[in-house]
């Protein structure tokens, strides 16, 4: 096992010298970007795959188990570990960071002295065993950039995160979730390179500092905290600032072209509220018995901002069980009375959420666009207000939203939420300490109204006008007629092949197997949906593409065709619409020639040679 160790220790050691301040963005020219205004402040964002960094570290943690004197940590509740993390700035402001922990157990890092860590009053144990690990994401706010004015040549940098994450104690074979808050300061020493402090307080379920069987922390419904104090190195894996300064010289409008000018602390903005039933599921219960007794209807709002096209951040609040009722309700305390939870007022939720735009990060930036797909993730408290517990609780979750004018928007989300047990009362669970984690659905729909207009292009009227055809609008009759075309090539396509080949289908009824003309022709049009739609929403190809994949699983599995025909119909069909709407292209241009509009009451169709 020392062995072990001490090659796991070597390995990381190598790792962190590998490592490639991610806090250096480019300033735009005042001529080039804001129609001849002077934009001293305005800085360049370039897009979700730059401006990573990886970090290294050691770091000591002072265990505060639940009712034990803090005077005491030292060394009852002392251990050191270390620290690997990866990150990404957005921009100057915000960024997230992911977050590894080895404590008490790497060779020269270990306390014979740590028995305030599970198994409790055992001391060694814990170390002998393994340690403890942990991970954590970060929502990165940097303070001077923020609050004050972006200079690339500020060597220090303060910045103050929210933190989420999982824990699991080697010592007693458990794990808990863990939310905090944390300060990092870097110093930065060259173009890559910065020296890091950390500090944070982090809360955690009781089940891992200490165990009621040794007279530790009790039940599950007081949790523990810890201390943790971190000093490292800080690399950049982008490009070094003498290089994109003398990139963006040679290119001049490149800020333009590729990337998007940040926004001030007041820009981009939004509040939102809606209903919203959550699906409580408690340690130890069947799922499918959530409705009615883990069912719950609530109320939730939310205020964010987005500081680019990709990332945001929000806070959320959400009450359940205190205006709908449900008198059904089982599986939150008290559960032997279920009136008496909305009688006691009911569930609050308090999170703080960092947002990543999929259709922005992955399609590309445009301001027409209405369809929006957002990953998210959670972290925040759970309170009880029948017992006056709260717990930690962290989640993740997809939204769509659909914009309906310049300010709102509709939006409907759904994410799953971890809790420690005592979060919906530690009775409904069995258990009295925290290695028995609840979770919950939670099912939103609302409106979002934006505060202030879109900040992220300030030369957003002249993208507009550069847009052959914007996102949203659509040139109906060629979509129509490409579809039809793509469809039919592939139906003659399939009827060609079926001739040549002559392969008997699996149930023998006759030699017309290979390929699958369904295939063919499903995916013909779930293709030109694809290139009609995909810059809207990236849901539309899918379900397209879902669609002809149903049509394809069911054709074989009614033995009509064999798994390599429907392989073979779906290659001819997608590639009779490349072949249809390249011809297209090529014959009338790429929607330029064709023009639909209504005037009155008629509909006016245009051709322009």
């Amino acid at each position: 096992m020392t062995k072990m160790r001490t090659r796991l220790f070597i390995i990381a050691m190598c790792l962190g010298l590998m490592e490639t301040q991610a806090q250096v963005f480019d300033v735009a020219d005042g001529g080039n970007l804001t129609d001849g205004k002077a934009t001293e402040n305005v800085v360049v964002a370039d897009g979700f795959w730059k401006h990573w960094f990886v970090q290294m570290g050691l770091d000591m943690t002072l265990q505060n188990p639940y009712g034990y004197d803090l005077s005491k940590v030292f060394p009852n509740g002392k251990s050191f570990g270390l620290d690997l993390a990866v990150g990404k700035w957005f921009t100057h402001q915000v960024g997230v960071r992911g977050n590894f922990n080895w404590e008490n157990a790497l060779p020269l890092l270990e306390n014979d002295h740590a028995n305030w860590l599970a198994p409790f009053d055992e001391p060694g144990v814990n170390r002998d065993k393994g340690g403890y690990i942990a991970f954590y994401g970060d929502a990165l706010v940097n303070v001077h950039n923020l609050l004050g004015a972006y200079r690339p040549d500020r060597t220090w940098n303060l910045s103050v995160y929210p933190r989420v994450g999982v824990n699991y104690n080697f010592g007693v074979s458990k794990g808990a979730l863990c939310a905090g808050l944390g300060m990092l300061n870097t110093y930065r020493l060259s173009d890559r390179w910065s020296l890091t402090g950390d500090i944070a307080y982090i809360m955690t379920g009781s089940g891992f500092v200490g165990n009621n069987e040794s007279g530790g922390t009790g039940t599950g419904s007081n949790s523990n905290g810890y201390l943790t104090i971190e000093i490292g190195a800080q690399c950049d894996l982008g490009v070094r600032r003498q290089e994109s300064g003398v990139r963006r010289q040679e290119t001049g409008v490149r800020s333009k072209e590729s990337g998007v000018l940040t926004n001030g602390i007041w820009d981009n903005w939004f509040v939102q509220a809606g209903l919203d039933m959550s699906l409580m599921n408690p340690y130890g219960c069947n799922f499918s018995n959530s409705i009615p007794k883990g069912m719950t209807f609530g109320l939730n709002a939310a205020v964010g901002k987005w500081f680019t096209p990709e990332f945001g951040l929000r806070g959320r609040v959400q009450w359940d069980n205190g205006l709908i009722p449900n008198n059904s309700l089982e599986w939150v305390a008290p559960r032997d009375d279920p009136k008496q939870n909305y009688k006691d007022g009911g569930i609050g939720v308090a999170t703080i959420e960092a947002m990543l735009n999929l259709t922005n990060v992955f399609v590309g930036y445009e301001p027409e666009r209405k369809w929006h797909t957002t990953g998210y993730v959670r972290a925040g408290l759970i309170s009880q207000f029948t017992d006056g517990s709260a717990s930690p609780l962290m989640g993740a979750g997809l939204e769509e939203t659909c914009r309906l004018n310049d300010r709102l928007s509709l939006f409907g989300a759904l994410g799953y939420q971890v809790s420690t047990s005592e979060g919906m009362g530690f009775s409904t669970t069995g258990m009295e300490v925290s290695s028995g984690s609840n979770g919950f659905f939670d099912i939103d729909f609302g409106v979002r109204y934006d505060i202030g207009r879109n900040t992220f292009y300030r030369d957003v009227e002249n993208r507009r006008k550069a847009y052959a055809q914007p996102v949203g609008t659509h040139n109906w009759s060629r979509f129509i007629a490409n579809t039809v075309a793509s469809v039919g090539v592939a139906y003659g396509a399939k009827t060609v092949l079926k001739a040549i080949v002559k392969e008997d289908r699996p149930d023998h009824s006759d030699d017309k197997s290979f390929p699958s003309g369904h295939a063919a022709m499903a995916f013909a049009a779930a293709r030109s949906l694809d290139k009609e739609f995909r810059k809207e929403s990236i849901w539309i190809p899918i379900a397209g593409y879902a669609a002809a994949t149903a049509i394809g699983v069911e054709r074989v599995a009614r033995d009509r065709h064999h798994w390599y025909d429907v392989v073979a119909g779906a290659a001819v069909g997608v590639g009779s619409a490349e072949l249809t709407w390249w011809l297209s292209d090529m014959l009338l241009g790429k929607g330029s020639n064709i023009a639909v509009g209504t005037s009155g009451n008629a509909v006016d169709v245009k051709y322009n040679f």
